[in-house]
């Protein structure tokens, strides 16, 4: 099968390209990244210290983005250079040379529209890190420590139109929210699981080319990057966004 995995230049991404890449490598993989998720925007300080130690994470020697598309036999692809108008002709094209058959997107930083979306034969499957419809748009994980949620979850969804996380569903896992480790561990927990989830459809798909979904039940609620106020109520819970001395723990999850 020809698959298109839409990624994010970012440690949660990298972790599950990594083992993406060897976990799909009987298919013809095409690797496409974006360098940001939503507006240009400055972020509130804590989280601009949370990107800063993702990236420090990122060349601390493990392989690069660049590194896994060449181990996944492709080279890596983006759209900075067409000001990353995705759905624009020359992304719509960019998209086509690679004849999917289905789209995968793992936290992919751009909306993308009904031209992209009409390419795949299988559609386009999106793997949120969070659980739907309670918790769209970025950043579940922080919204469930925060509202002191017992587990977190990863949700495998269609995108079917431009709408931001509100497909039908593939499948939800959950696992127990780890109150006294950081929002970042707590999320990386997650891609284990949606890894996983990935594969499993991907089998399906291979098997009998259909794979079952449901439309999203309940009210939904939707989150942007949450405000400095915020940042600091988790932080006075006691929460924290990152810690130093989880470096060995968030490798181990590579293995």
């Amino acid at each position: 099968m020809r698959i298109i995995l839409l990624a994010n230049r970012d440690l949660p991404s990298h972790l599950a390209l990594s083992h993406l890449v060897r976990q799909l490598g009987g298919h013809e993989l095409s690797i496409f990244i974006s360098e940001k998720v939503g507006s240009d925007y400055r972020l509130p300080s804590p989280l601009m210290a949370l990107q800063s130690f993702e990236l420090g994470l990122l060349q601390d020697g493990r392989a690069s983005f660049e590194q896994l598309a060449k181990t996944a036999g492709c080279s890596l692809q983006g759209f900075v250079d067409i000001d990353n108008k995705v759905n624009g002709k020359a992304g719509i094209e960019r998209i086509k040379v690679s004849q999917p058959d289905l789209i995968i997107s793992v936290r992919f930083g751009l909306i993308i529209g009904q031209g992209i979306i009409n390419i795949p034969r299988y559609g386009v499957i999106n793997l949120h890190s969070g659980v739907l419809p309670n918790y769209r748009g970025v950043m579940a994980t922080f919204r469930a420590m925060l509202n002191g949620d017992a587990d977190i979850g990863s949700t495998l969804h269609f995108i079917q139109d431009s709408g931001i996380d509100t497909g039908d569903i593939i499948s939800v896992e959950t696992i127990p929210l780890e109150s006294q480790s950081s929002y970042l561990f707590n999320v990386l927990s997650l891609y284990g699981g949606g890894v996983k989830q990935i594969v499993s459809a991907v089998r399906s798909y291979s098997d009998s080319t259909t794979l079952r979904s449901y439309p999203q039940q309940g009210t939904p609620g939707y989150f942007t990057f949450p405000s400095l106020t915020e940042l600091n109520r988790f932080s006075d819970q006691g929460h924290k966004l990152f810690d130093p001395q989880e470096r060995a723990k968030i490798n181990r999850l590579y293995t």
